[in-house]
């Protein structure tokens, strides 16, 4: 009876003791999930707030990229581009022989007084083969109106010929704007279908006469509409 006492004693201590110990690890589970939770919860702060930041850098990254390409085309503002001259033809002195070209071509009364060209150079990539295509021809004039009255006239006379090849007149513009322009190409048929007026803007708008009166556009798909 004594045995069966001290081992009872001893298995209710045994017991006790592994309580003990449970409801300690109990104690330091619960310890940890709360932890876990305030983990969760600051990690999801944590993701909201990278994201916000993430839409900032997108918006800033944006708008930079849209002021650098304004920056750019203004300054092209006076440049001019032509189409269709045979390499090698402007010779060594590229800038006299474009302000001659421009005469010739023009007429002595598109632009009053001597026209002022500050530099002339091909696009800049290699050299074609034979039988490609020729280099565009850029320059830059030193007074922007006489690139406007130089788009007037070219559009008045229509097809162009130097030397018995067409050539054609062109603002210089980056290729972002030119694509933005490019997608009113739709719209830009549709009036020439329809016989409306229009003319595109800078930078990439379009102005349309309608029977209510001028339109303008900024966005293609409307413009189709």
């Amino acid at each position: 009876a004594g045995k069966r006492g001290l081992l009872a004693e001893e298995m209710r201590l045994g017991f006790n003791s592994i309580q003990a110990g449970l409801s300690g690890l109990h104690s330091e589970v619960a310890s940890l999930n709360s932890k876990l939770d305030g983990i969760s919860h600051r990690l999801d702060v944590l993701e909201r707030r990278i994201g916000d930041i993430e839409d900032r850098m997108d918006n800033v990254e944006n708008v930079l990229s849209e002021k650098c390409d304004d920056l750019e085309n203004r300054a092209r503002r006076s440049n001019l581009c032509i189409v269709g001259l045979p390499e090698r033809i402007e010779g060594r002195d590229p800038i006299s022989f474009l302000e001659k070209l421009l005469v010739e071509v023009l007429g002595e009364g598109t632009l009053p007084g001597r026209v002022k060209i500050e530099r002339a150079h091909r696009a800049l990539r290699p050299r074609p083969k034979e039988g490609e295509k020729p280099r565009i021809m850029i320059f830059k004039l030193l007074r922007f109106p006489d690139k406007v009255r130089i788009l007037r006239r070219a559009r008045e006379l229509g097809q162009l010929t130097f030397k018995n090849q067409k050539i054609f007149f062109f603002p210089d513009i980056s290729a972002e704007l030119q694509a933005r322009r490019c997608e009113f190409t739709e719209a830009q048929r549709l009036c020439h279908s329809l016989h409306l007026p229009f003319s595109p803007l800078h930078p990439a708008r379009l102005r349309v006469s309608l029977r209510e009166g001028l339109r303008f556009f900024v966005d293609p798909e409307e413009a189709v509409e």
